[in-house]
C-alpha cells in the first residue's frame, strides 16, 4: 500500500510539471499565431481576438500605442497601406509563469523582413529589415491563453540596400 501512496504524490508532481510545459508551450504559440496574422495582411480580427479585451498593444518607432480590440483592429486595418508585405520571424523566446498558472512573461526577438511605404513619395516603397525585442505579458482566461500587453522596443528599422550600419533608423 505505501509503494500506491508514494506513487500518488509523484504522479501530481509529473502533472503539473506537465501543465507548466503545455503552458509555456501554449504562450509560444500564441505570439507566433500574432505572427502569422501579421504576415497575412496584418489580419486585424485575427490579431485583434488574440488579446484580452482590453489588452494593450505598444510598439515604438513604426508602431503606436493602442488599447482594447477596437483600436488594435483600427490600427491593422490600417497598417497595410503603410506596411503592405511582411514576414516576422519570432525567435528566441523566454516565457515565465507565474506560480498559479494564470498569468506568464514573455521576451522574445523579432526580425522583419517588409515592405514599406516611403513619407515622402507614397507611390514608393523600401524594401526594409527591422529588429524589435518584445516583453510580453499573458494571461489565462477559461483554458486558454491571450495578451494582456504586447510591448516592442525597436532596436533598428533600415533599408535593405542600407543596412543598419549606414542607416540604424529610417527617416
Amino acid at each position: 500500500m505505501s509503494d500506491a501512496n508514494e506513487a500518488l504524490p509523484a504522479l501530481a508532481v509529473l502533472e503539473a510539471r506537465l501543465n507548466r510545459l503545455e503552458d509555456t508551450r501554449a504562450v509560444e504559440q500564441l505570439k507566433y499565431r500574432y505572427a502569422a496574422h501579421c504576415d497575412n495582411s496584418y489580419d486585424a480580427q485575427g490579431i485583434a481576438s488574440l488579446f484580452v479585451p482590453d489588452g494593450r498593444w505598444v510598439v515604438d518607432g513604426e508602431g503606436g500605442s493602442n488599447t482594447g480590440h477596437a483600436e488594435i483592429t483600427a490600427h491593422f486595418t490600417d497598417l497595410p497601406k503603410k506596411i503592405p508585405w511582411a514576414q516576422h520571424y519570432i525567435i528566441n523566446p523566454q516565457v515565465e509563469l507565474a506560480e498559479d498558472g494564470l498569468s506568464a512573461t514573455g521576451n522574445f526577438r523579432l526580425l522583419c523582413l517588409c515592405t514599406i511605404a516611403r513619407t515622402d513619395d507614397a507611390e514608393a516603397q523600401d524594401a526594409v529589415v527591422l529588429t524589435v525585442d518584445y516583453t510580453d505579458r499573458f494571461v489565462k482566461r477559461d483554458g486558454q491563453w491571450y495578451f494582456q500587453e504586447l510591448r516592442g522596443s525597436t532596436h533598428q528599422v533600415s533599408n535593405w540596400d542600407q543596412g543598419w550600419v549606414k542607416q540604424p533608423f529610417r527617416e
